[in-house]
């Protein structure tokens, strides 16, 4: 009977082992097939990929993080039974904040593993691997998000208690390009719509359509203005320790003085509402500083207003006209003014070799390190941590933004000889 049951059962655990074997490799395979996979055919839906892989780690952090503490504690206790029941983020097992320790900690892996991602495509692009980089793999970029939380979930909790705290600080970097952005719309949004108001007037025998978009420019501008003042206030009201009140009171004090500059007649290129734009964008900044200020009261943010600005931000940054297209440009007119020219050729057919021209691979690197500061804005805005550090390097972040504002109205004062039509 025991040679008969041998008999039946070597076969059978000979063929569940080669079967196990045949799907591992079948498996293996498909993974690295899957992850070879996803080209993009352009510039700019390379920085589309970027916005959507910011997309996908949001909502891995959220959608995990949420749902950890029904089933992280188990997967914990499972471990314990093999001794690992502390390795990882299991460390918030048995916590008196459990509850609201599993979130943070997941929300700092994913977050850290969209920056690894992100570092990596940086330093490819910087060393030659640009095309590879930006417009091959696509599926990769997000399977190495998830790849790399998972890798993480077995780190312990303080490395990444460290990095929620740089990150607070460090996400200071994005409020500032954020600004940048905004105030590119602003100039944007005046234009158009005084376009929009010059092209009624030439239509039309009256002025009629033509005041009408005047007006519009005046109402939106005055409800910014009005929004924003009332906001401040009630900032100051409320917060009322020293170095709150006088970021509040000086930052909004700057941003209404550089309103006044900007309509003035020295200032011919300075708009309305364009400078109301940038005191809304103040009082948000001063708003985020407040909310990471080192004691209560704070105000507190929704993340999902944040997470909106930021979405918005980056998408409006991912369809800009970057360096790539300029590069191109400048290229093609490099090739028409000097067909002969064996310089000029020689440009040519180094962007061809190459796939993607210089001014596309300066535009990607500079795309990966705005998203590598808005993935550590994301962390913040997540699991936000408060102190000394994080409401200095905002503060910081606020009067930057309006130094910016102001030489963006001053540059073309002092640079004469340099263009700044876009």
């Amino acid at each position: 009977g025991l040679q008969m049951g041998a008999l039946i059962s070597a076969p059978l655990s000979a063929m569940g082992t080669c079967l196990g074997g045949c799907a591992g490799t079948f498996l293996a395979s498909g993974c690295f097939h899957l992850a070879a996979t996803g080209k993009v055919g352009s510039a700019r839906a390379a920085k589309c990929v970027l916005v959507w892989l910011q997309v996908f780690t949001v909502l891995l952090a959220f959608l995990i993080g949420s749902t950890a503490k029904n089933w992280l504690p188990g997967l914990c206790d499972g471990l314990g039974n093999l001794h690992l029941g502390e390795v990882g983020i299991c460390e918030c097992r048995g916590r008196s904040d459990e509850s609201r320790c599993w979130f943070p900690q997941v929300v700092y892996r994913m977050e850290a593993s969209a920056c690894m991602v992100l570092l990596g495509l940086l330093i490819m692009t910087v060393s030659g691997c640009a095309e590879g980089a930006s417009r091959s793999r696509t599926v990769a970029k997000f399977m190495a998000v998830f790849i790399f939380g998972f890798v993480l979930l077995f780190i312990p909790n303080s490395p990444l208690d460290v990095f929620g705290t740089a990150a607070t600080s460090a996400s200071a970097l994005f409020l500032i390009a954020q600004a940048v952005f905004l105030i590119d719309f602003g100039y944007s949004w005046n234009e158009l719509w005084y376009s929009n108001a010059l092209a009624a007037h030439r239509r039309e025998i009256g002025v009629r359509g033509y005041w009408m978009w005047v007006a519009a420019v005046l109402v939106a501008a005055a409800v910014l203005i009005a929004g924003s003042l009332a906001f401040s206030v009630y900032f100051f009201v409320s917060f009322k320790s020293t170095p709150e009140r006088c970021l509040t009171a000086i930052a909004v004090l700057a941003a209404l003085m550089l309103l006044a500059f900007s309509i003035t007649n020295w200032c011919a290129h300075g708009a309305l509402l364009t400078s109301a734009v940038v005191t809304a964008y103040t009082v948000w900044l001063v708003c985020e500083a407040l909310a990471a200020a080192p004691h209560d009261p704070r105000p507190t943010l929704p993340a999902w207003l944040a997470l909106a600005m930021s979405g918005v931000s980056l998408t409006f940054f991912a369809h800009s006209t970057g360096l790539a297209s300029k590069s191109s440009a400048q290229s093609q007119a490099l090739v028409d003014a000097g067909g002969e020219s064996g310089l000029a050729e020689g440009a040519a057919d180094g962007e061809a070799a190459a796939g993607v021209s210089a001014g596309e691979v300066k535009d990607f690197a500079l795309q990966c390190v705005v998203h590598l500061a808005a993935a550590l804005y994301v962390a913040a805005s997540l699991a936000p941590v408060t102190g000394k550090a994080p409401f200095a390097f905002r503060s910081v972040a606020v009067f930057t933004s309006l130094a910016l504002y102001g030489w963006s109205l001053v540059a073309p004062h002092i640079l004469t000889n340099r263009s700044f039509e876009v």
